[in-house]
């Protein structure tokens, strides 16, 4: 009988120790928050996607961010609307403030992706397209009104994705092609 009482003892000791040293510090880990109340991680996709608003949008990226010509034809089928399982690498999408529905359609993109692979940088469009000029920008989303207002879509360039979309549909035009219409 007093052997059964030291066993036991000796494994609630033990289990005890075991819990103080790895459960409670799993139990203040975001990854255990995360497991009970069912919020979404880093890697996986956001179940909630935010619909394309209406109208016309241009979508430029800058070559010289995305080197690797795989990951540049995933980024341009991705924003073209296509199917793209993972992209290794994150971007920074620049929009104009005053453009309501560039921000709106980047939150659509950003959307689609893995949590935190996509931030959205909100700028004044003088500024934005100032650094367009001298290709410091990585994603860079205008709605066509303010692209032709500002004409930020008339200097052609070698350096940059020009991918228009209307709604759901889109039209590359801008992959390096002599007669293609690049822009910035």
């Amino acid at each position: 009988m007093m052997k059964i009482r030291q066993i036991l003892r000796h494994i609630i000791t033990v289990a005890a120790g075991v819990f103080v040293l790895v459960g409670i510090p799993f139990l203040r880990t975001g990854y255990f928050r995360s497991l009970i109340s069912g919020r979404t991680d880093a890697v996986t996709s956001p179940s909630v996607i935010i619909e394309e608003p209406s109208g016309e949008y241009v979508v430029m990226i800058n070559k010289a961010m995305h080197t690797d010509g795989k990951k540049l034809d995933d980024w341009v089928r991705f924003f073209e609307g296509g199917d793209v399982t993972y992209i290794f690498e994150d971007i920074c999408c620049s929009v104009p403030v005053q453009d309501a529905g560039a921000v709106e359609m980047a939150q659509s993109f950003r959307s689609r992706l893995p949590e935190n692979q996509m931030r959205i940088e909100e700028a004044d469009v003088t500024l934005l397209l100032s650094r367009a000029d001298e290709k410091k920008y990585d994603i860079l989303i205008l709605s066509k009104d303010i692209a032709e207002a500002f004409r930020a879509d008339t200097q052609p360039s070698e350096e940059t994705v020009r991918i228009e979309i209307s709604g759901t549909e889109s039209t590359e035009s801008g992959t390096g092609s002599p007669d293609a219409r690049s822009d910035l």
